[in-house]
């Protein structure tokens, strides 16, 4: 359901803004709760983005009719390039790294939200509109 992955970007934000939440608290957690947040974050998203694949990009190259649609190239590369962000992210930031440098973390955190609040209104207006409504699929939401 097409809904359901906006209601997913919502979704992973919060659970970002959380970690944030999180990381920035005093006393500071410890690394089963870190560990727990960052895999709810991570598997959430992971999910989003097969979902996403399956409800809107495949559908849009099935459809044939791509090309109508100027910005959603574009939208997919972003997404392609977010993809990788995020996994540079987590790979510069181990367990270890976060617990030796939890202002650094906390910094880059507030810079990942940021850019996925931005890739989010990109993939909303210029990808996922765009194609609902190209494909027949555009509902009103409340």
């Amino acid at each position: 359901m097409p809904a359901d992955l906006f209601d997913d970007h919502r979704a992973i934000v919060a659970i970002a803004e959380d970690l944030l939440q999180l990381v920035r608290q005093t006393p500071r957690p410890g690394p089963a709760v870190l560990a727990e947040v960052r895999t709810r974050l991570g598997s959430r998203t992971a999910q989003h983005l097969r979902d996403e694949d399956a409800m809107i990009i495949r559908p849009l190259f099935g459809s044939g009719r791509i090309d109508e649609l100027p910005k959603a190239q574009a939208a997919i590369a972003a997404i392609r390039e977010a993809r990788a962000h995020y996994s540079n992210h987590v790979g510069k930031w181990t367990l270890a790294s976060i617990q030796s440098d939890w202002d650094g973390y906390a910094d880059a955190l507030v810079e990942m939200i940021r850019h996925l609040k931005q890739l989010i209104d990109h993939e909303e207006r210029d990808l996922y509109w765009p194609a609902l409504r190209l494909l027949g699929q555009d509902t009103q939401r409340a």
